[in-house]
């Protein structure tokens, strides 16, 4: 029986070592440009400055063809990829919520988030090509040797990466840390036309100052506009708060963070007031909103306003992942993520 004869490694099966070296060199340099609280220290830390060395080391066996030169590459993958994870939380340091940063600063620091995930997407496919590499050649695939097969590497860092972003994307956040005064009344109308949303939220706080935010977004892009203005609440609204503060529709909280609107035309209001709950009244769950409460929301988004101030807020889910918590302002971290017993954290 005549064996079938293996291929000779050339210059072609040292790209994904060599690619892999250089992606983790640019994270290195772009994270020492930005960074100063990294842990620069320990095992992991180690392995990754060693990484790109263990990388070339690989890629010169590979011109031999001898399997040391595979599973050099394997380790090579694995040791960032180690440090990754450990650096790497659901709740604080995310590299999926970092892409939903809008303030000044941004600039200086996305780059290096984007290293990170594009750097974990090579590392995880020559990780997987060079394991696949080292199986016996005999090993067969619809008549072909696995050990030939590349498409595997794609589709395993195409679902490792789907997977991260699907648990650490949501629910929706900005890499802030916010202390601040909690208004007494929150207040967020929400009309939904196909994949337009239009927003408007009125914010009230315990001195008498009001905030009136609006924004037009849809799905599918990353970016949208927000505009916000502010006044002083007259005794009339006042008075008039304290009514609606006292409405029993107000105290039927939800459980958990209401979603957003599913229908393609629907529209919702949304309370928080002296809680963390949220009220909710939409064409869906088939509640009408108090008329005390909308009449409210009107007469202040009918007050003329100077100016107000315009910024951008992203979206890394292309605005699936923005829900009405985060329209009436829950977005920071630590508003949506907190440590449990035991260490765990919980984002809801």
């Amino acid at each position: 029986m005549n064996e079938k004869p293996r291929p000779q490694a050339g210059w072609k099966t040292s790209i994904p070592p060599m690619l892999s070296a250089a992606a983790v060199v640019w994270m290195i340099v772009s994270l020492f440009r930005i960074a100063s609280d990294f842990p620069y220290s320990g095992i992991s830390w180690l392995a990754v400055l060693i990484a790109p060395l263990i990388f070339l080391v690989a890629a010169v066996l590979l011109f031999r063809d001898r399997p040391a030169g595979f599973g050099v590459a394997i380790i090579g993958a694995a040791l960032p990829l180690t440090w990754i994870f450990l650096t790497e939380s659901r709740a604080f340091r995310n590299s999926w919520i970092a892409m939903n940063a809008s303030d000044r600063y941004a600039g200086l620091y996305l780059p290096y988030y984007e290293l990170r995930i594009i750097t974990t997407a090579v590392l995880i496919t020559t990780f997987v090509w060079a394991t696949l590499r080292s199986l016996p050649h005999d090993w067969e695939l619809r008549h072909q040797p696995v050990n030939q097969r590349t498409w595997p590497a794609f589709l395993a860092t195409f679902v490792v990466l789907s997977y991260w972003f699907a648990t650490f994307a949501f629910p929706y956040r900005q890499p802030i840390i916010i202390d601040a005064m909690r208004p007494e009344i929150s207040i967020l109308h929400v009309k939904k036309d196909g994949t337009r949303f239009h927003e408007s939220r009125i914010s009230v706080y315990r001195d008498g100052t009001y905030y009136l935010t609006t924004s037009e977004r849809r799905l599918f892009s990353y970016t949208f506009k927000e505009v916000s203005y502010h006044g002083i609440m007259t005794s009339d609204l006042r008075n008039q708060l304290t009514v609606i503060k006292a409405i029993p529709a107000l105290q039927l909280t939800l459980s958990k963070a209401p979603g957003s609107l599913r229908a393609w035309h629907g529209e919702g209001w949304y309370t928080e007031a002296n809680s963390f709950a949220i009220t909710a009244f939409t064409t869906e769950n088939t509640t009408e909103v108090p008329s005390e409460l909308a009449a409210f929301f009107h007469q202040i988004e009918g007050i003329p306003t100077s100016t107000g101030v315009s910024y951008e807020v992203k979206d890394v889910c292309l605005g699936f992942c923005y829900d009405p918590k985060a329209g009436l302002g829950y977005r920071a971290e630590n508003q949506r993520c907190s440590e449990k017993s035991g260490g765990r954290l919980v984002c809801y």
